[in-house]
Parts: C-alpha cells; sequence; structure tokens
C-alpha cells in the first residue's frame, strides 16, 4: 500500500462533554435508586465469548468504496453487583478484533491479488445497568440492560511509508460508547449460572480530522463511514456467584 498517511484524530469537545453529562445522569439514578430489600444484595462474576456483527466503518471521501470490519469472535468479563431482586450494576470487559475489507465499486479498482487491508482490535469498557423483572422460575433472571462507556482502537493498516520504506502506523483512538439490549441469567446450581446476552452497541466516530484518517495507495483518503459507529454483540457464558 503506497502513498498511505496518518492524519490527526482527536476526540471532539462536544463527545467529552455529551459523556460526562450521561455518566452523572447514570451515576445519580443508581445513586437514588430504591434501596429495598438490599439484604439480598451480592457479587457475581462473568466470563463469556461470543459473536460480534460488524459493519463498514470507513468510506472513501471520493464515494469509490468502503472499508468494513469482518464478523468476529469476542471474549471478556463482567463484575456485577446485584442492589435488589430488581436490579444491578456491573463493569463489563470485552475484546474482539476484525480484519479489514474493500468493498470496490465501478469508481475503484479491485484491490492486488494477496491484498491486505489489515484489522483493527478493539478494548471494550462498559458501566452498565441491569433491570429485572423476575419470573415464577426461581431459577431464572431475565433482564433489560443499558450502559455507557468506552472503546480504545488499536488498528493495524497494512502500508509503507514510499518515502522511507517503513511501516506506517495509524493511530488508534479513545471513542465514547454506549450499548443496550437483553438476557437473561439460567441458575444451575446456587453457585453457578448460564448467562445469554445480546446487545447493539454505538460509537462515537465523530472526532476531528483534516481529510481523513488515512490516505491509500489509490490516492484515496478514508474517513469515517458516519458520525456513529454500530454493531451487534451476541454472548453467551457462566456467572459463578460467590457463596455468602
Amino acid at each position: 500500500m503506497h502513498g498511505l498517511s496518518q492524519r490527526s484524530i482527536q476526540p471532539s469537545a462536544a463527545s467529552k462533554h455529551r459523556a460526562i453529562g450521561i455518566a452523572v445522569a447514570l451515576v445519580t439514578m443508581i445513586a437514588l435508586a430504591p434501596s429495598a430489600r438490599a439484604q439480598e444484595s451480592k457479587f457475581a462474576i462473568s466470563a463469556f465469548g461470543g459473536y460480534n456483527i460488524a459493519a463498514d466503518i470507513y468510506n472513501d471521501l471520493n464515494g469509490g468504496g468502503s472499508l468494513e470490519l469482518k464478523n468476529s469472535f469476542m471474549w471478556g468479563g463482567r463484575a456485577t453487583l446485584f442492589t435488589n431482586r430488581y436490579s444491578a450494576v456491573e463493569f463489563s470487559y470485552a475484546r474482539n478484533g476484525s480484519d479489514l475489507n474493500v468493498r470496490t465499486s465501478a469508481l475503484k479498482p479491485n484491490p492486488p491479488s494477496g491484498f491486505d487491508a489489515g484489522r483493527i482490535n478493539l478494548d471494550e469498557y462498559d458501566f452498565n445497568v441491569l433491570i429485572s423483572q423476575p419470573t415464577g422460575n426461581p431459577k431464572v433472571w431475565p433482564y433489560f440492560t443499558m450502559g455507557i462507556g468506552w472503546t480504545l482502537t488499536h488498528p493495524d493498516v497494512k502500508g509503507e511509508d514510499p518515502n522511507t520504506l517503513q511501516p506506517i502506523n495509524v493511530s488508534g483512538n479513545s471513542l465514547f460508547a454506549f450499548n443496550f439490549g437483553f438476557g437473561g441469567m439460567i441458575k444451575a446450581n446456587p453457585n453457578l449460572s448460564l448467562r445469554l446476552d445480546a446487545r447493539w452497541r454505538v460509537t462515537d466516530t465523530n472526532i476531528n480530522t483534516s481529510s481523513g484518517v488515512y490516505c491509500d495507495y489509490w490516492g484515496y483518503c478514508w474517513t469515517y463511514a458516519s458520525s456513529w459507529y454500530n454493531s451487534g454483540e451476541l454472548t453467551a457464558g457462566l456467572t459463578y456467584h460467590p457463596s455468602r
């Protein structure tokens, strides 16, 4: 990949202010939550694996093609505190990585044989609230979840500087994100549950750039496909409930 150049990338002030405002509102909501049946509060730890449903992440500024992230495996863990039988709060970490794939059109030639566009790895950190309406079956705890957090991107774009012939690095970003979804915990015994979860994740890519994130050897400059990057997550795992 020749002619590849890096552009400066900085999170926008509006994104930071929006993230801070939502975080304050979420913390306030948790602080004011009813404390009824607080004696039932307990801690749980989950490990999970799953499937990340990705989408296009970059469009070229000339409208001739796009770069998409391929669907991929993901894994992570969650630490959950049950505030009462109807709600819980948790911290979540997930790791997934996707290969980049060039989607072409009539305006853009196909890449050469064996062309490798690269890969992006993502570290996702979230603070979530879980809200439940317990069923008649005490072994099942269904929930709706929503949360906010941030995503650290680690791009590995294949290319080299035509002047120095040295590999080119495209800087990663720390991006605001929020998620919502639903799931359930199904107890196998007092200390172990099966946890199933489905979420939609939205990441703020409305960042300040010059003319794009980077330019490839075709001479096309790429920018984020939209102000918000959308992806889906389907996960399953085990939750351990320590004995009180």
